[in-house]
């Protein structure tokens, strides 16, 4: 599988665990035009690439019934390049977060582990065998960019930049403020000032989309519901969160750039 080129410490993969794979895989293919091709995991577990032509962007999975009894809700889950999981979990470990799974192999497509940040939000660790991410990002329907919703910013802030390396820097838009997380002199991602109401504490992905106004209303039409409705950075973004039918929350992303 040809993919794209990520630097460790970067976004590389995301994938969505519900409860009702088919009905999640429709309203997707429905939004972003995604079509899918299943891969058997083992365990009855399937695995379906979400893909853009021959490109995969992400997956969505059946969550196990322990999950399922866990009352695991739906989410999506990101993946962050890491050179080696091992040693990135124990530094998760040391910063004040939580080892969640893993490390363990992902046949040889990869090494995983999950983490909890101090905050409570979870994200995975991901050291690439075979497979080293998304055949796409930052292209319509793909994975575009990622947001920290946190209760707590001022423990996460250098949670990040200790595990991963990260820089924090503090921006103001006439909205409010922003921590915009770089990765040497590139801005990679962002952490909100303040967590959303209703919103547990999370990463959040973004797909990119050629209209967000248009990619909400569609999600509506389809049973998703918006938590929060087309926003604008001026000259910069067009942006809005939402929740599919299952609950599980993502965002649209429309540069203005």
């Amino acid at each position: 599988m040809a993919a794209a080129r990520y630097k460790l410490g970067e976004f590389c993969w995301t994938d969505l665990g519900c409860k009702d794979a088919p009905a999640a895989k429709d309203f997707y293919s429905g939004l972003f035009g995604w079509t899918s091709k299943d891969y058997p995991m083992g365990d009855g577990v399937t695995y379906s690439m979400m893909r853009i032509g021959s490109k995969a962007v992400c997956a969505i999975y059946q969550m196990t019934p322990e999950m399922v009894r866990a009352k695991q809700p739906s989410a999506w889950l990101p993946y962050i390049l890491v050179k080696s999981a091992d040693d990135v979990a124990k530094a998760a470990k040391r910063a004040k977060g939580k080892l969640e799974v893993g490390p363990l192999d992902v046949m040889e497509y990869g090494r995983m582990a999950i983490v909890t940040d101090p905050g409570g939000a979870q994200v995975a660790l991901w050291q690439a065998g075979t497979n080293p991410g998304a055949d796409l990002e930052g292209k319509p329907g793909a994975m575009t960019w990622h947001d920290l919703n946190t209760p707590k910013p001022r423990a996460a802030g250098p949670f990040y930049t200790k595990v991963f390396g990260w820089k924090v820097e503090d921006q103001k838009f006439s909205r409010g403020a922003y921590h915009l997380f770089k990765l040497g002199r590139e801005g990679i991602c962002g952490m909100w000032p303040e967590p959303m109401k209703g919103l547990r504490p999370s990463w959040v992905t973004y797909f990119r989309v050629k209209d967000c106004a248009k990619a909400v209303a569609k999600a509506k039409r389809l049973g998703g519901r918006a938590l929060m409705g087309t926003t604008v950075v001026p000259g910069i973004v067009r942006f809005a969160v939402l929740a599919d039918p299952q609950g599980a929350v993502f965002g649209v992303l429309q540069p203005q750039r």
